[in-house]
Parts: C-alpha cells; structure tokens; sequence
C-alpha cells in the first residue's frame, strides 16, 4: 500500500526529533569548550571535554585523544565521554586537515601538530605529565605511542594503531609512519576481531616487543576498526587502564549513553525518509517520460565496457594525475579516476550522448538544488551527532573542480544506464550498482596490486559503497522524475564531490 506524503514527512520528521532528543541526553551530563590550540605553526581546533559542576581543581587527571585518518574529534566522542567519567579533563583536537582545522594534512605535519599540542599544554600548565595519558585511534594511536616515546607522560592507549613495520601483507607504500619507537612504559594496545591482519596481527606483534612488563595488548571480541570507537567494551577497557595508570578508583559508574549514536543513525534514516518526496517536489510531481534509445548497450556489455576502461585508466594513473594540484589527501586520485574515466566513456558513445542532451536550465537547477539541500542536511546532522562532516571554506574552495571530475563521470554512467522506462527500474539500478563496483575493483587493484599506495580507497570502500547505494536511488528518481541525463549526473556529482571532500584530508 503506497504511502501519503503526509505519513512520510510525518514519519521522517518524528525520527529527527528522537534523534535529537537522544543525542541531547547523551551530551546532558557534559560541558563542552571549543578553542583554537595554537601550537607553534599548527592551529588546531580542539573540544576541551568534562563532568559538568566539577569543580576546577577536582580533576583526576587529564587524557589526550587522538582521532584517526579522515576521521575527526567528533567521531571520539564517545570514548571521551568514556573519560570524563572519571573525573577527567579530556582534550580532543582535529588533526591537519580534518574536521575544522585547516590544510595541509601530511602523516608528518599530524605527528608534529600533535607533539606540539601536547607540548603546548605542558608549557601552560594544563596538564601534568604524571597525570596525562595519550589515548588515539588508527593514525591517533600511532601518533600517541611515537609522540610518547619523546614527552613523558602516565600511559598510552591505542586502540587499532596503524602499523609502522611491513608485516603480515602490508607493503610499504601503506606504512603512515616507520621505525616503531620502544613501547611507552604503561601502554594498552587494542585492536578489534574483525579488523584486517595487517592491522590486528601488527598491534600483537609491536606490544610484543615490550621489555619492562607494563604494557598489555587485548583484542576486543566482535568489533572492527570503526565499531572499537563506539563499543561499551572498549569503553570500560580504557576506563579500566587510565584508572589502573592515574591511581583512580576502579571504575563502577554506568557507561555513557550511547544515544548520539543511535540519535545519529536514527535522524540520518528521518531524512532519507523524507529525501523521496522532497526531490518530487523539487524536480517535478509528473514523470517525464524519457523516449527509450534506439540502440541500448547490453548490461554485460556495459560491465565489460566500465571494466577495461577502469583498469586501463588506473594504468594510467600510475604516471600523470591530472588533478593532483586538488591537494586532497588520496582524494586527488579518485578525481583523477573519475576525470579519465568519464571522458573516455562519453568518448566512447559521443554520439548517444549529443542525442541525450537536452537543454532543460530550470530541471537542472532543481536537481542541484536538491542535491545541495540533502548535502545540507545530512553533514550538517552528522556533525551534530557522530561525526564532524561540515564543509570548511577551504574544503569548498576545492568543490568545483571535484564537481566537474564526478559529473564526467556521473554522466557517463548515466548515458550508459539508458532512460528509466517501464518496468526496467530494478534492473536498471542494479546495473548501476555493478558499474561501480567494477570500477572499485579497478581501484583496490590499483592499490593492492600495482601499489599505487591509494590505501584509503579499500579502507573507505564499505562507506562508499553505502553514498553509492543511497545516492543509486536518489539519482534514479531524478532521472525518472525529470527525463534528463544531465540532472540525475548533476544531482549525483553534487552529492559525490561533496561527500568525497567531506572524507578525504586537506593536503
């Protein structure tokens, strides 16, 4: 049974409001100080975390947290508030090039920003080492552990550190950081089940090397290396060890509330419900119907097509990137990748596309128009729960040229899908979904195989599949509602540079 328009806002906006409800339960407990750390030539912009009412001489201790590449402090909230819970002072900055601090990012320029943040703080009397622990994630733990092993402080934790030897299938284009330092005194490494062998076996096999008999590695039953950072048993594992390190209490308060987590997702679901009957509206209430071509590519054809094309222009890529004047971290590549790649595949069917193009101005400010308002929505609600995805000006300054690479390559697949007609819209959209998994594999074999060292392109891949399925079927109803290649590519290409610039680091 179909739906009311009404029901639907009803439905979506009944979930924004629970899930702002319970990311403000989450947060009650808490105060929050936001400030530019300036630190030599780094400006770093930080969230001073604690108890609210705690008196200001009361605190336990204090605790460094570091976030992990293209991740930011946001996403570590909830270990923080796992800390706070103890009575601790916890600092969390974004790194280079993350969240909101500026440009550039470089795996060196992150490990001496965050030597000098600490430093910084130890100057100003803001922590003391005795009582300060280094706490990080992936890229944020290694740094902790090398950045420990100079400044003298209580403990470490890392949890999934990235690893700095070449073991157990890691080649060395992946490495972030090298020459491991000894393992600081009163160390816990974690790494979850589920995470790669690289990454699992490399943190056992570093804690391993521990000679004083202070340090200790546990792997975290059923989680991978995102779920780590919002599991209640990792949170009690580091509440454990910084109570173990400071000399605290054990701890036996509750753990904090997950509700920024489950009010994120549940907000984020509220706008997908409503994101349907909003591009309707904003692209036209009547389909338009899109006469069907007089030839049409067969799906395996087409798969074949995206196939060879991929694979050769990763080929390509390994000696001229056109786009690496975009100075996004890894980011570059992939619109590299879609620049190329969309040119030879428009090449390749020049003449559909001159017949599929259709001047229509006002459809296709529509479809961007909707593309920038669920840009809108969705990064700025994620910033608001789980994870910092608003633009920054410099992350704009980089939009247009990003725009152009995805629409190339947007509009190539939507020439190569043909119109919606009748009955074809599953099918159709599965074929979509097969294109861009060619195109991955191209890319993972580019990294694995070849060596391109574009690591983020398999570690992200789960979260690009997830943009590509949403935006698969955002695009499909702009393409059915408007009759026009050029606005379901526009509406596409939006949302992908978008969300690509949101992801990758500023370099």
């Amino acid at each position: 049974m179909k739906k009311s328009p009404l029901s639907v806002a009803v439905t979506g906006i009944v979930l924004l409001g629970l899930g702002a409800v319970l990311t403000f339960m989450a947060s009650r407990k808490y105060t929050e100080q936001r400030v530019v750390a300036s630190s030599g030539s780094c400006r770093l912009n930080t969230t001073i975390l604690e108890l609210a009412g705690l008196p200001e001489n009361s605190q336990n201790g204090s605790v460094v947290l570091l976030h992990g590449l293209t991740a930011n402090k946001v996403i570590m909230m909830y270990l923080a508030r796992a800390f706070a819970d103890e009575g601790l002072r916890v600092y969390l900055p974004d790194s280079p090039g993350h969240g909101q601090t500026a440009g550039p990012f470089t795996t060196a320029q992150a490990e001496e920003c965050s030597a000098s943040f600490v430093r910084g703080l130890l100057a100003r009397g803001m922590i003391v080492p005795e009582r300060t622990i280094l706490a990080g994630h992936s890229m944020g733990a290694a740094i902790a552990l090398r950045t420990a092993s100079k400044i003298h402080v209580a403990g470490v934790i890392a949890i999934s550190p990235a690893p700095m030897v070449v073991a157990h299938g890691l080649s060395p284009e992946v490495l972030l950081y090298r020459d491991p330092p000894p393992v600081p005194v009163d160390s816990l490494i974690l790494a979850g089940q589920f995470e790669p062998e690289g990454l699992r076996a490399n943190a056992a096999d570093y804690a391993l090397t521990s000679t004083d008999g202070t340090s200790q590695f546990m792997l975290v039953p059923w989680n991978s290396h995102v779920s780590v950072l919002f599991s209640p048993v990792v949170a009690r594992m580091v509440q454990a060890w910084a109570a173990k390190v400071l000399h605290l209490p054990a701890p036996n308060q509750p753990l904090p509330f997950r509700g920024n987590l489950l009010g994120g997702l549940l907000g984020l679901l509220g706008i997908l419900v409503l994101a349907g009957p909003f591009l309707q509206e904003t692209v036209g209430e009547k389909p338009l119907v899109e006469s069907a071509p007089a030839t049409k590519l067969t799906a395996v054809r087409s798969v074949a097509e995206f196939a060879v094309v991929a694979f050769a222009v990763v080929l390509l890529l390994r000696y001229w990137m056109p786009l690496r004047s975009l100075h996004v971290f890894e980011g570059d590549y992939l619109a590299s990748f879609f620049l190329i790649t969309g040119l030879i595949l428009l090449g390749l069917h020049a003449g559909v596309a001159r017949r599929t193009f259709r001047p229509a101005p006002k459809l296709w400010l529509a479809a961007a128009f909707g593309a920038f308002v669920l840009h809108l929505l969705i990064t700025g609600w994620l910033q608001l729960t789980i994870a910092g995805a608003w633009m920054t000006a410099e992350r704009w300054t980089r939009f247009p040229v990003f725009f152009l690479a995805a629409l190339l390559f947007t509009y190539a697949l939507e020439i190569g899908l043909g119109p919606v007609v009748t009955g074809s819209g599953r099918q159709r959209y599965v074929l979509r979904l097969a294109l861009v998994v060619v195109a991955w594999i191209a890319l993972a074999v580019g990294v694995l195989a070849l060596h391109s060292a574009e690591i983020l392109l398999v570690l992200l891949a789960p979260y690009f599949a997830l943009f590509f399925v949403m935006c698969g079927l955002g695009a499909q109803l702009v393409r059915k509602q408007s009759g026009s290649a050029m606005a379901a590519a526009l509406f596409s290409a939006i949302l992908l540079a978008g969300f690509c610039l949101v992801i990758f680091p500023v370099s």
